[in-house]
C-alpha cells in the first residue's frame, strides 16, 4: 500500500472513530429518544435541576405516604416554603400527621438543596425529607437533561447496576392542573419505581417507589403551589 493510501485510510478512521464517539456521548446525555434509536441532540434549556426554578416565597404541599413496614402506614402533610437569602434558601418545612405539627427551619443550599448545618433537632422528621421529597437532589446531583433516554444516576444492588432513567413523556393530572412531566424510572424487580417531574417546577411532582421486594417504601404528589414569579 502507498504511502497516500495509508495516509486515506488512517483519516477515514479517524472520522469514523470521530463520529462514534459523539454519538455514544449523546446517548449517554439522552439523545436516543425512543427504541428506534433515532438521535436528538440535547439543548441546554432541556436540562433541570433542582431548585433552579425556586423563587422567594414559593410555597409547595405535599401528601406524602412512607410504608415502615408491611404494615405500618404514615401519611403527612409536607408545606416547603422558601425565601431568598444569598446563596442559600432560607426554607420553612411543616410536616403534619393526625397527631402532631412540626416545624423545622433551616438553610438549603440553592444550587442542589444541601443543607447547610447538619441538624440534630426533629432529626426523625430531617429524614422524611431527605428521603422522600428531596431524594430527588441525590439523583441530580448536576443538571440533568429531560429526555427520553437519558440516564441520571444508577443503583447498584450487590449483584446489579440499574439504571435510573427518563423513561417516558407523560401529560399528568394533579391537583394543581394538569401538567407536561418526565418520568425518571427505575426498577428493582417487578415493579417500577417513577418520580415525574415538570420542567418549569423545582421538584418533583409526583412519585411513586419500590424497594427490591416490590413493597411500596413511599409516595407523594403536590396538593398545591404557590408560585411568585417576577
Amino acid at each position: 500500500m502507498s504511502s497516500k493510501k495509508r495516509v486515506i485510510v488512517v483519516f477515514g478512521s479517524l472520522v469514523v472513530l470521530s463520529i462514534i464517539i459523539n454519538i455514544a456521548i449523546i446517548a449517554s446525555n439522552g439523545g436516543f429518544d425512543n427504541p428506534a434509536r433515532s438521535i436528538t441532540i440535547p439543548k441546554e434549556q432541556d436540562l433541570w435541576s433542582p431548585s433552579s426554578k425556586i423563587h422567594d416565597r414559593d410555597e409547595f404541599l405535599y401528601n406524602l405516604t412512607i410504608s415502615n413496614g408491611n404494615k405500618n402506614i404514615d401519611n403527612y402533610l409536607i408545606n416547603i416554603l422558601f425565601r431568598n437569602s444569598s446563596d442559600y434558601w432560607n426554607t420553612e418545612f411543616i410536616i403534619s400527621n393526625e397527631s402532631k405539627s412540626t416545624q423545622i427551619s433551616t438553610q438549603l443550599s440553592k444550587s442542589n438543596l444541601l443543607m447547610k448545618e447538619k441538624q440534630v433537632k426533629n432529626q426523625k422528621y430531617i429524614d422524611i425529607l431527605e428521603s422522600s421529597i428531596l431524594q430527588i437532589k441525590d439523583i441530580a446531583r448536576e443538571p440533568k437533561y429531560l429526555i427520553i433516554g437519558a440516564k441520571w444516576d444508577s443503583i447498584n444492588t450487590g449483584i446489579l447496576n440499574v439504571p435510573i432513567k427518563i423513561s417516558s413523556k407523560e401529560y399528568l393530572s394533579s391537583k394543581v392542573g394538569e401538567l407536561e412531566t418526565f418520568v425518571l424510572s427505575y426498577k428493582l424487580k417487578n415493579l417500577s419505581s417513577n418520580i415525574w417531574i415538570s420542567k418549569n417546577l423545582p421538584l418533583p411532582v409526583k412519585a411513586q417507589i419500590y424497594n427490591e421486594e416490590d413493597k411500596l417504601k413511599y409516595k407523594y404528589d403536590i396538593l398545591s403551589l404557590n408560585r411568585h414569579i417576577k
